[in-house]
């Protein structure tokens, strides 16, 4: 069997987080942060899609929802116990997911100025799946362009099953097409496969 490059780089990665070490490790980590302004959006529609198909036994999770920060805190304007303990989650994770909807052809500013406030290589040794939705699939590259380069320079491991949604990946009545959940399910699989 052929070895993929790509995972054989992440798993080398991911060997150097305590949190992944399986003989200290009782559950994984899981911190998804969402970007968009408002709740109920299609990029927190797919993170609880990932979060519930995760083994239950085998994680423990935690959604920070950036739209109930406050927006002082987030521009460095004053000190906001809910923002410190939400990167006290995202450091102490084995795995982070980003999720964020597209405004301007990237992600938002309210995931930037979180992202901002990461100390330097915080994110080394952790996994981190990004998810982005756009209006049509012309917007897919901006996941690629935009919120991975950044996620990087904190040094993250950027898993190889991103998600990019739009429109036609959900039903009339907004429930995830089979489509959504073919994504949904290789993501979680890579992300169970590379923290096992």
């Amino acid at each position: 069997k052929r070895i993929n490059p790509v995972i054989e780089r992440i798993r080398r990665a991911l060997s150097q987080n305590p949190f992944c070490d399986r003989q200290t490790l009782i559950v994984n980590r899981l911190t998804a942060i969402l970007g968009s302004p408002f709740s109920g959006s299609s990029s927190e529609k797919i993170v609880r899609l990932v979060i519930k198909n995760l083994p239950t036994s085998d994680w423990t999770t935690h959604i920070v929802d950036l739209s109930k920060i406050s927006s002082d805190a987030l521009l460095l304007r004053k000190e906001d116990e809910t923002l410190t303990s939400s990167i006290d989650y995202v450091v102490d994770s084995t795995v982070i997911i980003a999720a964020t909807p597209t405004y301007r052809a990237t992600y938002t500013g309210l995931i930037k100025s979180f992202f901002d406030q990461l100390p330097a290589d915080s994110l080394t040794g952790k996994l981190l799946l990004p998810i982005q939705t756009g209006g049509s699939a012309e917007h897919s590259l901006s996941i690629e362009h935009g919120l991975i380069p950044m996620v990087r320079t904190l040094g993250a491991s950027v898993s190889t099953k991103s998600i990019f949604s739009w429109n036609e990946h959900w039903n009339e009545d907004g429930s995830p097409t089979e489509n959504m959940k073919h994504l949904v399910n290789q993501s979680v699989e890579e992300i169970v496969s590379l923290c096992s």
